[in-house]
């Protein structure tokens, strides 16, 4: 299944789906996403209809295999970006979705500001991982040797660093450098990973086997 970025202008209101069996987490999704202007909920019918930026896929309670549930998205609106939405605060549910190139992992006990955010910035083409779980997933790494392309010891400690949600200030303070070391250390991991933004490389590690 290919992995498409949202070709969204930061001006465009996001289209939102959401899929999630229950009327009255239905009805409080809504309450949450009308509280952002920018956010449209164009639907919430269990099957896909019209052309959505963003899907919530609510994976608790699902008959099939996670991944089928992503696929079937996918398969239903293509150009839609997947966020799957859980209770359950496993690393390996998290990797499952991730790898199953869902372009979000968000617990229900995520703060509806912090929801809303995560909606906008995925429709952009960002990626989030719970920093609670993505922490645990890269502390079990695979032991191989390093390639040229690959991160070096110090870039991976930054990885798991940034997985857990710590500033490049905190992460000085607890690897004993200066802030402007650690941004150059981040430049570099962001540069090697090919993604853009810091949320993404806790998912590009899931999905390309930094982790195991």
């Amino acid at each position: 299944m290919s992995d498409r970025r949202s070709l969204l202008s930061p001006r465009q209101d996001v289209r939102l789906y959401i899929i999630e069996p229950h009327r009255l987490v239905v009805e409080a999704l809504r309450h949450v996403y009308s509280q952002d202007p920018s956010i449209s909920v164009v639907g919430d019918a269990p099957a896909v209809d019209g052309r959505p930026d963003v899907i919530v896929l609510d994976i608790d309670g699902l008959t099939m295999p996670i991944e089928e549930a992503i696929d079937a998205c996918e398969s239903a609106s293509p150009q839609s970006r997947v966020c799957v939405l859980s209770a359950q605060n496993r690393s390996r549910v998290m990797q499952r979705a991730l790898s199953a190139k869902a372009a979000a992992y968000v617990l229900k006990d995520t703060s509806p500001a912090t929801m809303t955010e995560i909606i906008r910035s995925i429709a952009h083409g960002d990626y989030y991982a719970d920093p609670r779980l993505a922490g645990a997933l890269l502390r079990r790494r695979s032991t191989r040797s390093t390639e040229p392309n690959e991160l070096s010891g110090r870039e991976f400690e930054i990885v798991r660093l940034i997985a857990d949600g710590l500033s490049n200030r905190e992460i000085g303070n607890r690897l004993s450098l200066s802030e402007k070391t650690v941004k150059n250390h981040v430049s570099h991991i962001l540069a090697k990973l090919k993604v853009n933004a810091r949320s993404g490389v806790a998912v590009y590690a899931v999905r390309n086997g930094i982790v195991t």
